[in-house]
């Protein structure tokens, strides 16, 4: 998933990732990681104009006429 624009340090495209230690988010331009409280906050509160839900294997093209 991904939210535009939302980054609090640059604001960036922020994009939900996963490793061996959990779920994280992280900035795509600067790289700054959410902390636990900035993560939930995110997640339960949708800021209006802010989130955009690009689902994570579709083809760039399926992409693009969503957006349209």
């Amino acid at each position: 998933m991904f939210w535009l624009k939302s980054c609090p340090k640059c604001h960036g495209d922020l994009y939900d990732n996963t490793d061996v230690y959990g779920s994280y988010i992280d900035c795509l331009q600067c790289g700054h990681y959410l902390t636990s409280i900035e993560d939930a906050e995110l997640r339960t509160e949708n800021p209006i104009g802010k989130l955009y839900v690009l689902p994570a294997g579709e083809p760039i093209r399926v992409l693009a006429d969503m957006a349209a």
